[in-house]
């Protein structure tokens, strides 16, 4: 919501409090005059009450019997007797003026509402080049408000203490060490083969799954018995699933003679930007889908490759068609690359291995850093190239998810022991102690946390790999040092930003209030 719109939302409360104000006196001067009347007839009642008592003192007196006083025997003379002009100053009766309501009608427009305020405020001398919130709010409400945006949207700097440090410290060398002796590197990976196996399950269930709700008939392609091994799930999954952007070598590509040359099976995956399992994948596959082209990164640069001469085709004429169709056959491909090709994992054939999956998300990024030298063996490399190398031998999805173990329980782990530490240490209510939010101590502590676990893999990568750096690379969790790098950026715009408002959080916070007076 911008600025003006807030503007001229306050200017309407604020009409409408001028109008429930005016209500509110017309109604107490209605009031008061309701209350002078009865107060007036009351006393009249009562003069009257004394006068008839009067009479029938003086009638008892004369030895007359007043039920025999018929009305005849009264003379009653009406006189009519004119207020002067100052009796009729000092009469005090209430004045009334008429209110200008305004009426909004189902089919008046926002402009002409707002014409309709101004043409009251004009009328009823409100004041509308102020800021109308300042007659809003009254002091309490400023300084209530003033004190909730200090509290929640303000960024702070943290005040752990020696408890906080020693929590933090503790998770982290914990998970550190879980990281070290159960994660370690994807060729011999205790945690790894647990990964491997659940990935191995998901594929058998999402192509079985597939295959029962495929309505083709058998001769339309469709596998005639439910495929029950690894193998068979995977080719059923590439055949259903075909793509134009699923090159393994650059000779099956209409490309020149040294572009995609490195280009092999085992890194195919990772050198074709539609099969990143990131929105960069889902992008490039629908891209590719409406311009009959597949996408591939070669020396840092983005190339282009027809392929309206091939004889696979992704599925989709309309345009509702090939969105549809490239965002399905992404996914489908891609959880038919997940664990591997049916050629690779066919173990009748003797093919034990794991197979080259797909890459860490937004990981292909990495070829576009054409900088740095390393030396593997007697070849020099930079860092594109290392990346590439790193994935060949297995750094993919599968292992990301065994890297994502120990970061994920050190996250868990500090914010428990915040949140417990919270409620009964300091002795907060459980709603305050929620781990989440603008909390400046948990902020540091996850800073902390991570940073020791960062320090401890390190350690451990360069003591194992000797300072080679394909092995300190495959042994380095890039999960984790990816978690860090993001709390660090935070910690640093914390301390740059102290005592200023995290406009991010105030803005989400507004649209939620905003959304709900929609509802």
């Amino acid at each position: 919501m911008d600025k003006n719109k807030i503007d001229e939302l306050g200017k309407t409360q604020l009409i409408q409090k001028h109008q429930s104000n005016s209500i509110e006196d017309q109604v107490v001067k209605v009031s008061k005059a309701i209350n002078d009347l009865k107060s007036t007839n009351e006393d009249n009642i009562s003069e009257l009450d004394k006068l008839i008592h009067h009479a029938e003192s003086l009638f008892e007196v004369q030895g007359n019997d007043i039920d025999e006083v018929s009305m005849d025997d009264v003379k009653i003379e009406e006189v009519i007797t004119e207020l002067t002009s100052e009796e009729k100053k000092r009469i005090d009766l209430p004045r009334f003026r008429v209110l200008n309501i305004i009426e909004v009608k189902d089919d008046e427009s926002w402009d002409s509402y707002m014409e309709a305020v101004h043409s009251y405020a004009a009328d009823n001398h409100v004041d509308l080049t102020k800021n109308p919130f300042d007659e809003l709010l009254t002091q309490r409400e400023k300084l209530d408000l003033k004190m909730r945006v200090r509290e929640d949207y303000t960024m702070k700097k943290a005040h752990c203490d020696k408890y906080d440090y020693m929590i933090a410290s503790f998770s982290g060398i914990a998970a550190g060490t879980i990281d070290s002796f159960f994660v370690g590197m994807p060729e011999a990976s205790k945690l790894g083969k647990w990964t491997d196996k659940k990935a191995d399950e998901f594929v058998e269930n999402m192509a079985q799954g597939i295959w029962k709700a495929d309505g083709r008939s058998n001769r339309e392609g469709k596998p005639k018995k439910i495929p029950d091994d690894l193998q068979k799930c995977i080719s059923y999954l590439e055949q259903k699933f075909q793509v134009n952007y699923d090159a393994r070598y650059a000779k099956d590509l209409n490309v020149e003679d040294g572009v995609l040359e490195g280009m092999r099976p085992v890194n195919h995956h990772i050198k074709s930007l539609s099969h990143s399992p990131s929105i960069i994948g889902l992008f490039f596959s629908i891209l590719d889908q409406f311009t009959d082209n597949a996408s591939f990164i070669d020396k840092g640069k983005i190339i282009r490759v027809d392929t309206s001469d091939g004889n696979t085709k992704l599925v989709g004429t309309t345009f509702q068609g090939k969105l549809f169709s490239g965002f399905c056959n992404w996914i489908g491909h891609l959880i038919s690359d997940l664990v591997g090709s049916s050629s690779t994992r066919n173990i009748k054939r003797g093919k034990t291995g794991r197979g080259s999956g797909v890459g860490i998300p937004f990981y292909e990024l990495l070829q576009f850093c054409e900088f740095g030298e390393f030396k593997v063996k007697e070849e020099t490399i930079n860092l594109a190239e290392l990346s590439v190398k790193v994935f060949e031998r297995g750094y993919d999805i599968r292992f990301g998810a065994t890297m994502a173990i120990p970061v994920v329980l050190n996250e868990l782990l500090i914010r428990i022991l915040w949140a417990v530490k919270q409620r009964y240490y300091h002795e907060k209510s459980w709603k305050e102690s929620i781990p989440f939010g603008n909390k400046p101590e948990l902020r540091r502590m996850l800073l902390i946390g991570h940073g020791c676990l960062c320090i401890v893999d390190g350690i451990d990568a360069g003591l194992r790999s000797k300072g080679e750096i394909i092995e300190f690379s495959l042994r380095l969790n890039i999960i984790g040092w990816s978690r860090f790098a993001f709390s660090g950026l935070i910690e640093v715009r914390a301390l740059y930003k102290e005592n200023t408002l995290d406009l991010v959080a105030l803005d989400q916070d507004l649209e939620k209030e905003w959304k709900a007076l929609l509802l």
